[in-house]
């Protein structure tokens, strides 16, 4: 791994900008769409357009069963199944809250991944974490979210249930997936392309009553060609370059940046409690996905960091 340049230093910025900047478009996205209409614009916009790189490059996608069953699971959890539940979260959630709940995903990875994969035992560092990450979480929910079991709560499930989901493919992709980086972004995308057009036929939306204006077709256009395509094309080739343990440190830059955008582009409100868990979180996430020391056990290898999650 070589030392970073300064294009690699602007490109990872501008990763962590167009990941940070997704929840607050997809708030103004919500205002006017349907979550499923949402979700299948900007999945059909970035699945064209990594699959054009992708051919561009000389690459094509397999004709093997099992490779396209990984891009089904990649191409469901990874992306249908999170995309669709953080849109619909954020109907009653503001983008703020949505990407600071989000930050706990790095966390929830090192646990399933600790129980799922054998090289990757827990150690203290990784224990730490786990308990800052769930402890960032309950500051930040609070309970009074428990109080009404109302809108928000259930929003705030949506998200938290969506990082989950991105935790469940990272470890699934460490556990199974061989394929080039660049084949398995497209094939999944184009799987959960897919299913999001299936659960757009199936969800009786009405297309004729939503306002396709300005607005709506931009947070649609922005989601599919930033936060999705070039968010991924610039993960993929960034990797090999700074190394998996420095691409990590993006995870920091994601939920501080969306509640700082959703404080200066929507007007959301930026309280004491989120500070407090914000803090907790990104604490967590740093002790989780830097150098561990000595595993619980005296055996096994630092697991590798983890690989941010598509937002």
């Amino acid at each position: 791994m070589g030392k970073a340049s300064f294009i690699d230093i602007v490109l990872w910025l501008a990763l962590a900008a167009m990941w940070s900047s997704s929840y607050a478009v997809i708030k103004i996205g919500v205002a006017t769409l349907e979550p499923a209409v949402l979700v299948f614009g900007r999945l059909l916009v970035g699945s064209v357009i990594i699959y054009t790189v992708m051919r561009w490059r000389g690459l094509a996608l397999s004709r093997d069963p099992a490779v396209w069953f990984s891009y089904g699971v990649t191409g469901l959890l990874g992306s249908a199944a999170p995309f669709l539940l953080i849109t619909h979260g954020e109907q009653s959630v503001d983008s703020a809250l949505a990407s600071i709940l989000m930050g706990a995903s790095p966390v929830i990875t090192l646990l399933l991944a600790a129980w799922l994969v054998p090289q990757e035992r827990l150690t203290l560092r990784t224990s730490a974490g786990i308990i800052g990450g769930l402890a960032g979480v309950a500051v930040l929910v609070g309970p009074a979210a428990l109080a009404g079991l109302g809108a928000q709560l259930g929003g705030q499930l949506a998200i938290l249930a969506a990082t989950a989901c991105y935790a469940a493919s990272t470890v699934y992709i460490r556990r199974a997936v061989t394929r080039p980086p660049l084949e398995m972004a497209a094939g999944s995308m184009l799987f959960a392309s897919l299913i999001m057009g299936c659960v757009l036929a199936l969800s009786g939306a009405q297309l004729g009553k939503m306002d396709f204006g300005v607005t709506s077709l931009g947070a649609v256009l922005y989601l599919g060609l930033f936060s999705t395509a070039c968010a991924n094309l610039i993960y993929f080739h960034l990797v090999p370059r700074l190394g998996a343990t420095r691409m990590s440190q993006v995870n920091f830059a994601v939920p501080v940046g969306g509640a700082w955008l959703g404080f200066l582009l929507l007007g959301e409100a930026l309280t004491t409690q989120r500070l407090i868990a914000l803090a907790i979180i990104i604490g967590s996430i740093y002790l989780g996905t830097s150098r561990p020391a000595k595993p619980l056990n005296g055996q096994g290898t630092p697991p590798p960091a983890d690989h941010p999650a598509r937002r």
